[in-house]
């Protein structure tokens, strides 16, 4: 194509172009650009997490260097991996718009058929390129269908494939490897990373095709492909089952919405009214046999501005707006507006939307998951939200409504507020406060405006997080570094004690060389190796072959075997006190005793008589053939390393207690149940304050709590947990969606006989 023809006219109207892009197309990438933005942004956190996780559980040096360095790699080049990302999607966006086939780059890359010819690793990585790309594109076949064809249309095409289409999982991929050679990572992280992408990325594209194909279709791209033709005729089912107000509906003067316009979940909630509240007589709300006209949904906005909200200068705000009756004001202050006091009724719609938002703001208002200053902040969002429900019914119906949305963000980012504030807090406070105000102030039938306002919340949100979730990761690291310290120390003390019993009462200076240096070894190798390893099982058997040598039965038949025991302990003791730099001078003085010891051992054995049975016995400790582990299992009454560890960690907390007590089994499913990020509120020293599970740490028999600024609360043991949670000392806050909880109290109000 000649340069001249870079821009493909889309129709006859000609479109206003936006950097060489058509407003649609410009429009197209804009938005696809926005979404995939998230969803990479979401992919980079879970690898960071990912990576840490397997670094931190890895088998070997080797393996944890390997993740801890591809977790290093994705960190610092992630701002260069998403810059090449939608470099490649920019490019794509053009090449589409230009009328050059992105599915000509295709024919430069290896088929299935050739894969045979590259390097293991990059076959390897091919493949599962193609398997996501095919596994994603067959999910989403319909919606890639529509848009390819809307995508066609708007660029005057006859047809477009998805390999011509930026947003196709195919193309996708694509970019993404293209932004992974930045990255010098074994197959292995690379893979791992794909999967990430797959399960972050492309698996939620179905949300993305959605959003676009809408975008399209405001743009007038085959605004009718896909649709049911022809619309059904109303069933006698539905006749016979139509809400209550179905006439009075259509005689609004608020607009010519029917009933049949009104979403599911409303027209659900109106029959559940009309249950509960039977015939109306209320001459202010239109009976279900009313035809003549009712008040205009517009006249019900205007009112709605004249009611004069409660505000803190009357002292208790929270308190004022339990006594505030929205649904009194709006009828007192239609009645006063109306001529000789006889303003027109409203229509049941209106009457309806008006109760349901007063009684889910009635179920906010008493939510003791908020605290007090935040429900009174919140509830100042009843009228305008009232405004919106009389003007666009599917603020009930969808969940991703931009107002319920921006009323679900504050009330979940001020879940952790407790009554000491700080600085933290009262930023945050500040932050509702203000959004809230504009809400209030600006909200006439502008629904934009909770979308705007909710996205700049989210990136104030997501800034304050940042420095909470580091300090919260920093005490997390600590803890779990202290956790593994204090084990170790036991397993030490514990190896110490079962290996030596049986030769107690020991000279003082074994006594020494034992707990001031062999320890250390010892601690050495149960921090870095753990007390399973090999590492830690050879430095226990060092202990085992030297207290033989010194204090064992010997005699003519066993001073063979201890002329080459000696020299392989001393060897072994001088290398670990070396190994962990223990004093030289110390290190020496203790070897010359131990040393001396076992000479006088070898002179006393050649004056005694033996056994060939304590000669075959002596062999075993030329050869090791049992682990020290299964040793000090022995020693702990066959506790498997589990039960071991559980009862370490009790000494630790100092815990006493009954684990065996069964009234604690339900509440210690429970604990286990809880994930990082739970909050809950707990009575400490009769005090209330709210935390958020920051680190459960099963295996190290540890859970710790923060406060909303990441500062460490409370910490506890599994049992201790559970023992807590039985009180009701500690108990789970419920920080789910607040409408969604509203709604679901709402609808069990109405479902209750009266």
């Amino acid at each position: 194509m000649s340069p001249q023809k870079k821009v493909v006219s889309i129709n006859s109207g000609g479109q206003t172009q936006v950097k060489g892009l058509s407003v649609p197309v410009k429009a197209f990438c804009d938005l696809s650009e926005k979404e995939l933005k998230m969803l990479l942004r979401a992919m980079f956190d879970s690898a960071d997490d990912t990576l840490f996780k397997l670094s931190d559980k890895a088998s070997s040096n080797e393996q944890q260097e390997r993740y801890f360095n591809a977790m290093r790699a994705v960190r610092l080049q992630r701002r260069q991996m998403e810059a090449k990302f939608f470099e490649g999607f920019k490019n794509s966006v053009k090449e589409m718009s230009s009328g050059v086939a992105i599915s000509s780059r295709q024919d430069d890359k290896v088929s299935m058929d050739s894969l045979s010819l590259v390097q293991n690793d990059e076959l390897e990585e091919r493949v599962a390129l193609e398997t996501m790309s095919n596994k994603t594109t067959t999910a989403n076949k319909t919606s890639l269908s529509y848009l390819n064809q809307r995508l066609a249309y708007l660029l005057a095409k006859e047809d477009l494939s998805d390999a011509d289409n930026p947003v196709a999982p195919i193309n996708l991929c694509d970019y993404f490897s293209e932004s992974l050679e930045l990255l010098d990572l074994d197959i292995e992280a690379r893979l791992l990373v794909y999967k990430l992408f797959d399960q972050f990325v492309l698996a939620k594209l179905s949300g993305l095709y959605e959003e676009i194909d809408k975008l399209l279709v405001t743009h007038g791209a085959l605004p009718d492909l896909g649709r049911k033709q022809p619309a059904k005729v109303k069933s006698n089912f539905d006749q016979q089952n139509g809400d209550a107000g179905d006439t009075g509906a259509q005689a609004s003067g608020g607009g010519n919405v029917t009933q049949n316009d009104l979403k599911p979940i409303f027209r659900s909630l109106q029959k559940l009214l009309t249950q509960v509240q039977g015939v109306n007589s209320d001459v202010l709300v239109a009976a279900p046999s009313y035809q003549g006209p009712t008040q205009p949904t517009a006249q019900l906005c205007q009112t709605l501005s004249t009611i004069p909200m409660p505000s803190e200068a009357e002292g208790n705000e929270l308190q004022a707006w339990l006594q505030f009756d929205i649904r009194n004001h709006v009828r007192g202050a239609l009645q006063e507006s109306a001529p000789a006091g006889r303003p027109l009724p409203m229509s049941r719609k209106d009457n309806d939307a008006i109760n349901l938002v007063a009684m889910l703001f009635e179920f906010i208002l008493e939510d003791r998951n908020i605290i007090p200053g935040i429900r009174a902040l919140l509830a100042r969002l009843q009228l305008p939200l009232v405004k919106l429900a009389l003007q666009d019914q599917r603020f009930f119906d969808q969940k991703t409504h931009p107002a319920r949305s921006l009323l679900n963000s504050l009330a979940s980012a001020a879940v952790g507020f407790n009554t000491q504030t700080d600085r933290f807090q009262e930023r945050l406070k500040f932050k509702i406060e203000e959004v809230v105000t504009r809400v209030c102030n600006e909200f006439e039938n502008n629904v934009d405006l909770f979308e705007l306002l909710n996205a700049d919340f989210q990136v104030f949100q997501e800034k304050e997080s940042r420095r909470v979730e580091l300090v919260t990761q920093r005490l997390q690291d600590a803890e779990e570094g202290k956790a593994k310290t204090e084990n170790a120390r036991e397993w030490v003390k514990t190896a110490l004690h079962s290996v030596t019993e049986p030769y107690r009462p020991l000279p003082e200076f074994l006594d020494t060389l034992l707990s001031e240096a062999w320890s250390k070894v010892l601690f050495l190798h149960a921090l870095k190796s753990g007390h399973d390893s090999e590492d830690w099982n050879n430095a226990v058997f060092a202990i085992e072959q030297m207290l033989w040598s010194v204090a064992g039965e010997h005699s003519r038949s066993t001073r063979p075997v201890l002329l080459k025991v000696i020299p392989m302990v001393q060897k072994k003791i001088r290398k670990g006190l070396t190994d962990v730099s223990f004093n030289p001078y110390d290190s020496s003085r203790l070897l010359k005793e131990l040393e001396t010891l076992q000479i006088n051992m070898l002179k006393e054995a050649s004056t005694k008589e033996g056994t060939l049975e304590q000669a075959e016995q002596s062999k075993n400790w030329l050869v090791k053939t049992y682990t020290a582990a299964e040793k000090l299992r022995d020693t702990e009454e066959d506790l498997s390393p589990n039960e071991t560890m559980v009862a370490i960690d009790q000494v630790l907390t100092q815990q006493n207690q009954d684990v065996d007590d069964d009234s604690l089994n339900e509440y210690l499913a429970k604990v286990d149940d809880f994930g990082n990020g739970s909050w809950f509120k707990l009575t400490k020293e009769e005090t209330e304050i709210r935390c958020k599970l920051a680190a459960a740490l099963p295996k190290l028999n540890k859970y710790i709590f923060v406060n909303h600024a990441g500062i460490k609360a409370h910490e506890c043991c599994r049992v201790e947990f559970a023992k807590m949670l039985q009180s009701g000392q500690i108990s789970l806050i419920d920080n789910g969606a607040v409408f969604d909880r509203a709604l679901k109290a709402v609808v069990q109000t109405l479902r209750k006989p009266a």
